[in-house]
């Protein structure tokens, strides 16, 4: 059939035109239920004007042409033809623009034919009102079948979205030819539900740093401040003043979060390797100009490492297909020149070195740490692996110094330092030793230096320099206390008094300090740099048990927003890190945060500190629950056995995840290591004696559904809700009364009296994401709401969507296409979810509940003159709910006899004089007032 379709090609039409396009990637199997209009444009390919030109349509950037064939369609006469028979040359399109709406949903709609080869793809393309673009979000033309397909790609328009395309074009350098037919494009106007609640959580992060020159010629310090986007930062060394900041923006438009990796190519120029868009840039000190290149490896969304070869090159390892790339200034392109991936298990190059005597690259791998020594002239590679990297998880560091390749391995971290003059390790795990990394070698040629948190002859503990001489192999402590772990250093020379020669400089920690360090003194100074704090990508969000929304920022270090619903603000406290997951127990909240899987216990009825040492922290830091665990995801507290229940992930590269019981009155964690056998435990619940859990298969084999019984501590059950499905991700009580889950993107539901699936089907077959995810809960409708992130697709991009399900029928309704993460509900019925660094506010009237009635109670209705005693009330919202978020209430305390007796703020009646007074509270809340019921108090007795 490909041969008849040639032969007809011949007859196709060609217009000539110039475009440019960019890639992202999404896709998406169903549609919201509001009615949606078609505004495309001679989406058929049936209309040309009298010159050729195609109305609706232009060429795409990397071709002159748009072909459209009059002998192979699906409807009509004609359809579009894409074709890309060399990475040099090809055929695409690019529709006229429309206007779109910030979160309106965006849905294109085509037939398909692919005729040969693979990478087609179509892209929805957001522009701001200025034309610079937002975003891509694009879906893949499936494999030649012979047959038209259906292709639907689908999102919710970015925050500042003025205008979108429609284009068709192939992924990278991807070759083939398909065919497109029936374009639609539906538009749906910005829900009137949303509200944009902005950033709610801050930092200051600093993963690493390079050091080269600025445009003046001054030593200076390049770094990245994690945020949304991420700013790559040039200071001053000498003067530590920042000189300048510039937003890390991909080409696609998407935001950086992060940068792993930061080099100094030998010609000035510096380069940083981004999350979660795997996106390389190049920063000129000489123009202070910032530029994206590019995606070096269009599947991959994480450059981790960066290393300088010769000639201005720089080589970058990147997550998830393990692969060793070149970047070649002369050509101002990029080259994938190997994945070291070996199995599933491997998915990233965590670390990178140049032997520039050998002209070889040394690769660390990670999730298995294995060290390889790749050659650029021939291409090939050979394994370095020492025997006792058996079991770690990664060579996360790698310097090339003085003839001596040196070696961080983790877990540990441990040391290790390798002769590749004579094939030999000459230091074999070495346990004095924690940094990011090493110090290239000094400028005497003798020294490289790393930090390591040493005790000291009386028993205090410091991170202390280390050196290692490459002449002689001696190595050792120094007794300098740099304050934190290195993670950058680099060698100036200040032309200052108090540092003569030359200075090593570094980054202490990853929150901003720096150690100054010179070689001849040996002074020391440890300053804080002023570098400007972030707002950050969310990570995490969920409900207080004070009724308040709590924000958590990605990667730790960051702080926690507060939202209070009946104030409309958030507060912003500092220092929390990333947390995993959320728990209650006896009105407190508990963090897991990552990593090390540490748990802190806070309290919201005391002030937030975590940097006063002057009074009790709060949140309070409880302990790590170790046996390898990283990922504290699941926190379920039950009240009548009061313990709190933990389910969490190992450490990358290990498997097993635990469940683990904490005791609040005894203040210990029972963990229970790989208690399903090499399982994470990813969602609990509780019922009459039973935990639930659901768990993800870190091994190969299928996401299980078990029951632990608490009282004897052993799994009873063990089952398979979903079969096919790596993993179960998700468990609530549902409308019903039965535990209703996720298998990644397939809805079950689970009757726990048969102990049996009642219902299944799989609504979100792509999904493919398993960690913390979806996340649903039971609206005030008795329906069910959740938030999806699906995974990679298309090009590996990721995609997310907002949705309701239906509690009788079943049926699915999309709410928001895409930019919606995470999920959590106030007491009032309000939904919230993530988009990058702000909250996001769903209220849907027919959610929110208002408040209906407070119960006033009193310990005591019989007093005598003088008397105090506690009262409590509980309010009422609509639909039985209640809320404890009053902090924006308007609360009135009354009384019939405030000379007998009053009620006052702080919980207590007091009782003045003889006689009887009623009491009661009268509230107002978003413009609804509800008085309590009264309550009668009789004072007798003397005065």
């Amino acid at each position: 059939m490909r041969s008849e379709w040639r032969s007809r090609i011949a007859a196709a039409l060609t217009v000539m035109l110039m475009f440019a396009s960019i890639e992202w990637a999404m896709t998406v199997t169903h549609a919201a239920e509001e009615e949606l209009n078609n505004v495309m444009i001679n989406g058929g390919f049936e209309d040309s004007d009298e010159d050729g030109r195609l109305p609706g349509w232009q060429p795409a950037e990397d071709t002159a042409v748009i072909t459209v064939s009059e002998s192979v369609y699906a409807d009509g006469k004609r359809s579009l033809q894409v074709e890309r028979l060399s990475p040099e040359a090809g055929s695409g399109a690019v529709s006229d623009t429309y206007a779109a709406q910030p979160f309106g949903n965006v849905i294109m709609s085509a037939s398909v034919l692919s005729d040969e080869g693979h990478g087609g793809k179509a892209d929805l393309r957001f522009y701001d009102a200025g034309g610079k673009l937002v975003s891509v979000v694009s879906g893949l033309v499936g494999e030649p079948s012979g047959k038209w397909q259906s292709l639907r790609v689908a999102a919710s328009a970015p925050k500042n979205a003025a205008e979108v395309r429609v284009a068709f074009d192939f992924n990278g350098d991807l070759t083939g030819r398909y065919f497109v037919d029936s374009v639609t494009l539906e538009m749906q106007a910005s829900s009137p539900y949303l509200t944009n609640l902005g950033p709610q959580s801050s930092s200051l992060t600093l993963m690493t740093a390079a050091f080269g020159k600025d445009k003046n010629g001054q030593d200076a310090l390049f770094t990245v401040a994690q945020g949304d986007p991420a700013q790559f930062i040039v200071m001053d060394v000498a003067s530590r003043e920042v000189k300048s900041t510039h937003p890390l923006v991909a080409l696609d438009g998407s935001n950086v979060s992060a940068a792993w990796a930061i080099v100094t190519a030998s010609d000035g120029k510096v380069y940083i390797g981004s999350t979660p868009n795997g996106a390389l840039f190049q920063y000129d000190p000489a123009e202070d100009k910032l530029r994206a290149i590019g995606k070096p490896v269009p599947t991959d969304t994480v450059i981790w490492t960066l290393v300088a070869g010769e000639d201005g090159k720089v080589y970058g390892g990147t997550g998830y297909s393990q692969s060793l790339f070149e970047y070649d200034p002369a050509t101002d392109q990029t080259r994938i020149l190997k994945s070291f991936k070996t199995s599933s298990k491997e998915a990233h190059i965590r670390s990178l070195a140049y032997d520039s005597d050998r002209q070889m690259i040394y690769v660390g791998g990670a999730d298995v740490a294995k060290l390889y020594q790749y050659d650029l002239a021939s291409g090939t590679s050979i394994a370095l692996h020492h025997p006792e990297f058996n079991g770690k998880t990664s060579v996360y560091d790698l310097q090339y110094a003085g003839g001596k390749l040196f070696v961080r391995v983790d877990p540990g971290p441990v040391m290790f330092v390798y002769d590749p003059d004579t094939a030999s390790w000459i230091v074999n795990n070495n346990t004095a030793y924690n940094a990011r990394g090493f110090s290239p070698l000094s400028p005497d040629g003798e020294e490289v230096f790393y930090t390591y948190y040493e005790t000291l002859p009386g028993g205090a503990q410091q991170w202390s320099l280390h050196s290692y001489n490459v002449r002689t192999g001696v190595y050792g402590s120094l007794g300098v206390d740099v304050k934190g772990a290195g993670v950058a250093f680099g060698y100036v020379q200040l032309d200052q008094t108090k540092y003569p020669g030359w200075t090593l400089v570094g980054l202490a920690g990853n929150s901003g300090r720096a150690f100054y360090y010179n070689l001849e003194t040996g002074m020391i100074e440890t300053p804080e740099l002023p570098f400007p704090a972030q707002f950050v990508e969310l990570f995490n969000i969920g409900k207080s048990t004070d009724g308040q929304i709590l924000s958590s920022g990605f990667i730790s270090g960051g702080g926690m927003g507060i939202y209070s619903p009946t104030r409309n603000e958030t507060k912003h406290y500092p220092q929390i890190g990333q947390v995993e997951g959320f728990g209650s127990l006896n009105g407190k909240m508990y963090l897991g945060v990552y990593p090390r899987a540490t748990i802190f216990e806070y309290d919201p009825a005391k002030p937030w500190n975590r940097t006063d040492p002057s009074e009790p922290n709060n949140p309070l830091r409880l302990g790590q629950l170790g046996s390898e665990q990283d990922r504290p995801v699941a926190m379920l507290g039950v009240e009548e056995e009061n313990l709190l229940y933990i389910g969490s992930y190992p450490i990358a590269g290990k498997t097993g995840g635990a469940l683990t019981v904490y005791n609040p009155d005894t203040g210990t964690f029972n963990v229970k290591r790989d208690i399903i056998s090499g399982h994470s435990i990813n969602s609990l619940l509780y019922k009459h004696g039973k935990l639930f859990m659901a768990t993800g298969a870190m091994t190969g084999g299928e996401g299980k559904l078990a029951i632990y019984d608490t009282a004897s501590g052993r799994v009873e059950l063990e089952q398979v809700p979903v079969p096919g499905k790596k993993a179960v991700t998700s468990l609530i009580w549902g409308p019903d009364g039965n535990i209703w889950g996720m298998a990644l993107g397939a809805l079950f539901i689970y009757d726990t009296e048969r102990q049996e699936i009642i219902y299944s089907k799989d609504m979100f077959p792509t999904a493919d994401y398993a960690h913390s995810n979806p996340r649903l809960t039971v609206g005030t409708d008795g329906n069910v709401y959740g938030t999806i992130y699906t995974g990679y697709v298309a090009d590996h991009t990721y995609t997310s969507k907002m949705f309701k399900i239906d509690a009788a029928s079943k049926s699915l309704s999309i709410l928001l296409e895409s930019n919606a993460e995470k999920l959590a509900q106030d007491d009032f019925g309000n939904l919230y979810f993530k988009y990058g660094s702000e909250l996001m506010k769903y209220s849907d009237p027919n959610l929110v509940m208002q408040l209906e009635k407070v119960q006033l109670e009193a310990e005591s209705l019989q007093l005598h003159p003088g008397d105090e005693v506690g009262y409590s009330y509980e309010v009422f919202l609509e639909r039985g709910r209640t809320t404890k978020e009053l902090s924006g209430a308007d609360i009135e305390y009354l009384s019939s006899h405030p000379d007998k007796a009053e009620i006052d703020p702080k919980g207590k009646i007091i009782a003045k004089h003889p006689g009887q007074a009623e009491l009661s509270i009268r509230i107002t809340l978003n413009g609804v007032t509800v008085e309590s019921n009264k309550i009668k108090v009789k004072i007798t007795g003397p005065f």
